[in-house]
């Protein structure tokens, strides 16, 4: 396919900017990536270029040697997230490697660190694939750098944000949207914080999620129900209540009432849910330094803990200046309020924050 002129924009988060020449003949494909990203997107770099990432239009009936389609065929990511669940036929070169599939193709370095360029080619139904490289590149060249990454949602209040995490099924989401119907508390981050700090505490940093929700929880509110029938999937009354729909980002936070900001806050508290269905909301401070830490590094997100196969080989982090930073962390994280809520988790932020005196762990 004829390229045609090109659109540089450049992605800048902390530490990374990644250049993105967009073939005008790709600019409907590029255009949900460009939505998801338009937070973060610039005209001008705001680091030293990190990466290079050339976007081209691509016709798999046209653009793929027929031989490509003849290798087997590999899982290159798996998720528990059908739509995150990526397959494609790898063939190597000397210092490459494609990764081909009917929605795109990914042309990688071997090796991210010596040649910073990937080319790729994409449909209109590659922005989840797209989206989730491009995301990749920015999570693992940060965690090089030192910084460190919670598994953790949150909430802010204009000022300061609040962190909730936990295990898969302790509770976040309930948590996070019994917050959000206090009207001085919005929307913070979806399903990970990078946190920067100094000698006055912890800056968290939102990252954008694509939300994948339960049809429990969406049924449980009318107006988001019609909103997922509307514009994601018709199909929503057909589904039992654990199955989960992956939401547009737009959907889900026109729904909450506070589009996504990226703007960095102050970390206030981190909370802890647990959910106990039919007991009083409880509040409880930690204050022993051994369980705080224990907390705080179940949620600690790393790359090199998640279930990847071939997916993402190009690049992969020294650790050296991230575990750095996660001692740093602990100290600098010392007098950061940790509070674990159970029971039924109908949550006032405020409340919580005003008596954590009163919920400090005498035990």
């Amino acid at each position: 396919m004829k390229a045609g002129k090109a659109a540089m924009l450049y992605l800048n988060f902390l530490h990374t900017t990644i250049e993105l020449d967009v073939d005008a003949a790709a600019e409907a494909a590029f255009d949900q990536i460009r939505r998801f990203f338009r937070h973060l997107l610039d005209d001008t770099p705001r680091n030293e270029t990190t990466f290079r990432v050339a976007v081209a239009p691509y016709d798999p009936d046209s653009d793929v040697d027929p031989a490509v389609w003849a290798v087997p065929e590999s899982v290159v990511r798996l998720s528990s997230a059908r739509e995150f669940t990526f397959h494609a036929h790898i063939v190597d070169d000397p210092d490459r490697r494609r990764y081909t599939n009917r929605n795109m193709v990914l042309d990688a370095p071997h090796d991210a660190m010596k040649d910073p360029v990937f080319r790729t080619r994409v449909t209109e139904r590659a922005a989840v694939q797209m989206i989730d490289f491009l995301r990749d590149l920015v999570i693992r060249n940060e965690e090089q750098q030192g910084t460190v990454v919670l598994h953790a949602s949150g909430i802010h209040d204009g000022r300061r944000a609040v962190c909730i995490a936990g295990p898969k099924g302790a509770g976040k989401t309930t948590t996070m949207l019994s917050c959000l119907r206090r009207d001085d508390w919005s929307y913070f981050s979806g399903d990970k914080v990078f946190c920067t700090f100094d000698a006055s505490g912890v800056t968290v940093h939102p990252w954008r999620d694509y939300p994948y929700v339960g049809v429990g929880t969406i049924r449980a509110d009318k107006r988001l129900e019609q909103l997922v029938r509307d514009g994601v999937d018709a199909a929503v009354d057909t589904y039992e209540p654990g199955h989960k729909i992956l939401i547009d980002p737009d959907v889900f936070e026109e729904w909450l009432g506070t589009p996504f900001d990226a703007t960095p806050r102050p970390l206030a508290a981190l909370f802890l849910p647990r959910v106990e269905p039919g007991e009083p909301l409880r509040a409880r401070r930690l204050d022993s330094d051994n369980e705080r830490w224990a907390h705080l590094n179940k949620i600690i997100d790393r790359q090199a803990d998640t279930t990847f196969f071939t997916w993402q080989s190009y690049l992969v982090p020294d650790y050296t200046e991230f575990y750095r930073s996660l001692s740093r962390l602990r100290h600098v994280a010392a007098d950061l309020p940790m509070v674990r809520l159970t029971g039924t988790l109908d949550v006032d932020p405020s409340d919580v924050l005003k008596n954590l005196d009163s919920a400090k762990e005498t035990a």
